[in-house]
C-alpha cells in the first residue's frame, strides 16, 4: 500500500521550529542526536565519483535498493517502523506534470508531429495545494505510512500504461523520532542522524558507503577523505 498524504504538517515541528541552521536540517539533520553520518550515493561501475557531472547526476535521489537497504536497518532502531513521516520536495517537476516534447526524425520526408500529451499532475489537489513541511529555502509535500513503504507516493501515471517515478525521500523520521534522514537536492550524499547503535549499523553494512560526520551546514560536497 503507497504512503499516505499528511496534511497534518505540526508532525514536524519539533525540528522546523528549532534554531539550527536549514541547510543542517535539509542535509544532516536537526541538532540533538548522539552520532552522524553521510551515505554517498552509489555511481555506476564504470563511473568515476570524482568527476563532477557524475556527481550531479547523484544529486538528491536515493537510488531504490540503497534506499531499501537503508531502511531495512533503520527499522531496527525505532519503536515505530510503521509509522514513519516522508518528506518530498515540492519542486520536482514530475509532481505537477505539463506538457512533453514529442520528437521524430525521417531522411526522406517530412512528418506531421501530434500534439504532445499533457501529462496530468501526480496528485490530486487536495495534495497539492495541502499544507506544505516548511523549513528556509525548502518547501515539502508530507506523507506518513510503513517505513518499508518509503518512496512509494502513489502517485498517477504519467500517462495511461507508463508509471511515473518520483524522486526518494527527502526526509524521513519516525513517529517516536529515533532518527531522522535527509537526503538535500543540491548534494551526491544523504544524512543519518541517530544512536550509536544506529551509526555503527549504517557503517557496518558493506554494502553502504558511509562516513561518520559531525553535524553542520556546511559539511563538504565532496568525500573529503578521497578527494581532497
Amino acid at each position: 500500500m503507497p504512503l499516505r498524504y499528511e496534511p497534518d504538517v505540526s508532525k514536524a515541528e519539533w525540528f522546523t521550529e528549532r534554531l539550527d541552521p536549514w541547510m543542517q536540517l535539509c542535509s544532516i539533520g536537526p541538532s540533538g542526536f548522539a552520532r552522524y553520518a553521510r551515505l554517498y550515493h552509489p555511481a555506476e561501475p564504470d563511473d568515476d565519483p570524482s568527476d563532477p557531472d557524475i556527481l550531479l547526476s547523484l544529486e538528491g535521489d536515493l537510488d531504490i535498493e540503497v534506499l531499501q537497504r537503508l531502511c531495512g536497518i533503520l527499522a531496527e532502531h525505532t519503536q515505530t517502523p510503521d509509522e514513519c513521516y516522508f518528506g518530498l520536495w515540492d519542486g520536482f517537476g514530475d509532481i505537477h506534470g505539463g506538457s512533453t516534447v514529442v520528437m521524430a526524425f525521417s531522411e526522406d520526408e517530412s512528418v506531421d508531429l501530434p500534439p504532445a500529451p499533457t501529462v496530468a499532475p501526480a496528485f490530486p489537489p487536495h495534495v497539492l495545494e495541502g499544507p506544505r513541511l516548511r523549513i528556509p529555502a525548502r518547501d515539502y509535500l508530507l506523507f506518513r505510512g510503513p517505513l518499508a513503504e518509503a518512496g512509494q507516493w502513489g502517485a498517477a501515471d504519467l500517462l495511461p500504461g507508463w508509471p511515473r517515478t518520483i524522486n526518494s525521500p527527502n526526509l524521513i523520521w519516525p513517529a517516536d523520532r529515533a532518527w531522522f534522514v535527509a537526503t538535500e537536492i543540491d548534494l551526491p550524499w544523504t544524512g543519518i542522524a541517530g544512536s550509536a547503535a544506529l551509526i555503527e549499523a549504517v557503517r557496518a553494512d558493506a554494502a553502504l558507503d558511509v562516513e561518520e560526520v559531525e553535524p553542520s551546514s556546511d559539511l563538504s560536497y565532496r568525500r573529503d577523505r578521497q578527494f581532497p
